[in-house]
């Protein structure tokens, strides 16, 4: 099954124009274009990483029922990487699946399956029905065989899917459902003649760039959508179109502290928008599901507030209740939902001082147009996470008081005033890694003296924290 040419030079126009709207300049190549490179290509890194996880080269058939297989295969779908500086989980598989997956008792049959798939001991065809016969998902089948091969074979999400190729005219096709190695297969296809036709436009273009091209394609139509409909419920929809936030905030029988402290910790991201599970890590939830406790505890609160104004909350699609409606606006994000914190709210916490973010001296932040008169202390630029207090609070309960560069301790100096008395550095700039980057506060923060922090702001781009200590080091 092929799609019409004429559809795809049509899509393809649009696609380029997309592209230039993003990167300032023509579409060269896949692998030119910054806009793709930072939403698409880190597909090629996960696949990598995915690999090297995978280790299946070294595998014995001793090791069949060890539980070694099924951890490898576990640790190439759970593969995070790097990419541009951003941290980025493989979302080519849900994380429902992945869980899933993680939470399945191992087996020889599973292991040995594994073992003769990926050392190609049994045909994939043979391999796929066995797969499936294990009860594993249509999508986990299909990111095994694309790490397995991805020059034949690429990830798969039924649902995004089968509205792509509606868009394109391919609408007596679906995948969802429809889990099968013939559908897998036409799955493929499909993509194959994508590809074919995407070779015209640069000959450097992989089947990988077809599987994004669509992708993207599908995302300027769902993303557009997702965002509408947000918009929509939260705004036109919600039981409490303008809600007194102040007296809401303000009520300790309706806010709590932990209800607080989700809104300061989002307040800390950049335009106050983030994923739950990044805002979980600021709270200091662990696991493979951080946001768990936010998303119960956000229903719990929207029902407080309803209770408490005697109203409905609005049904949503599905006849799910979106309690998150009464807080914050949204999209989905790939597999992910972008939370963003009510304008109004973040008014109401300013004015109030409960953002939740510390002001430390000589670390506050000054605009580059500033006067700076002589005499006057050049003050240290940050970001707001380095001040949330507490990503501050984990980072120092982490790695304590003492700056790691040059060991100076504020209370040993200067005794009970000094006493845990540091500043917080980001490691990687915010500006290089972006906002969506999913920071955690004991790995990604560092305690550094004033003195070593202005030094690592002092050149731009900034020095690293080993840069300084080799100065300190050669001028010993």
């Amino acid at each position: 099954m092929e799609i019409k040419i004429e559809i795809l030079e049509k899509e393809f126009s649009g696609f380029k124009n997309l592209v230039y709207e993003n990167d300032g300049q023509p579409f060269k190549s896949f692998k030119t274009s910054q806009f793709i490179d930072d939403n698409e290509n880190y597909k090629y890194s996960v696949y990598q990483e995915a690999r090297e996880n995978l280790n299946n080269k070294f595998w014995k058939p001793e090791d069949v029922g060890t539980g070694k297989i099924k951890k490898s295969v576990e640790s190439a779908i759970k593969t995070r990487v790097i990419h541009n500086y951003r941290m980025t989980d493989n979302n080519l598989v849900d994380w429902r699946l992945k869980d899933d997956f993680s939470k399945r008792a191992n087996n020889r049959a599973i292991e040995q399956l594994f073992f003769d798939f990926y050392k190609s001991k049994i045909k994939d065809q043979e391999a796929y029905e066995q797969f499936f016969s294990q009860g594993l998902s249509y999508q986990i089948i299909a990111y095994l065989f694309f790490i397995k091969d991805s020059n034949k074979y690429l990830p798969i999400s039924q649902e995004r899917f089968d509205l792509i190729f509606e868009r394109l005219g391919v609408s007596d096709f679906r995948t969802r459902n429809n889990a099968s190695w013939e559908n897998y297969i036409e799955f493929c296809s499909i993509i194959k003649s994508v590809h074919i036709f995407l070779k015209e436009k640069d000959t450097s273009a992989s089947l990988l760039d077809a599987h994004s091209f669509l992708w993207i394609l599908g995302g300027q139509q769902i993303t557009v959508r997702k965002k509408e409909n947000t918009t929509k419920v939260s705004r036109d929809n919600s039981p409490l179109p303008k809600p007194n936030w102040n007296s809401i905030i303000n009520n300790p029988e309706i806010t709590n502290d932990y209800d607080l402290s989700v809104f300061q910790a989002l307040y800390s991201f950049e335009n106050h928008q983030a994923y739950a599970s990044q805002i979980g890590l600021i709270l200091g939830h662990k696991g493979k599901t951080p946001q768990s406790p936010i998303n119960l505890e956000i229903g719990k609160y929207a029902k407080r507030i309803a209770k408490h104004f005697d109203i409905d909350i609005a049904e949503r699609e599905k006849q799910e209740w979106k309690f998150w409606d009464l807080f914050f606006d949204g999209w989905e994000d790939g597999s992910f939902y972008m939370w963003v914190l009510k304008p109004e709210i973040v008014k109401v916490l300013e004015s109030c001082k409960l953002t939740g973010v510390e002001v430390i001296p000589e670390e506050i932040p000054i605009e580059e147009s500033a006067d700076l008169f002589e005499g006057a202390k050049k003050t240290v630029t940050i970001n707001a996470y380095e001040r949330n207090p507490r990503a501050r609070s984990l980072c120092i309960k982490h790695w304590g008081t003492i700056c790691v560069i040059c060991g100076f301790d504020f209370e040993e100096i200067y005794g009970e005033i000094g006493k845990g008395y540091i500043h917080v550095h980001h490691i990687v700039p915010i500006s290089q890694v972006g906002n969506m980057y999913q920071i955690d506060p004991i790995s990604d923060l560092r305690p550094v003296c004033p003195n070593c922090h202005a030094m690592i702001h002092a050149k731009i781009p900034s020095l690293t924290i080993e840069d300084v200590k080799k100065l300190i080091n050669h001028n010993a």
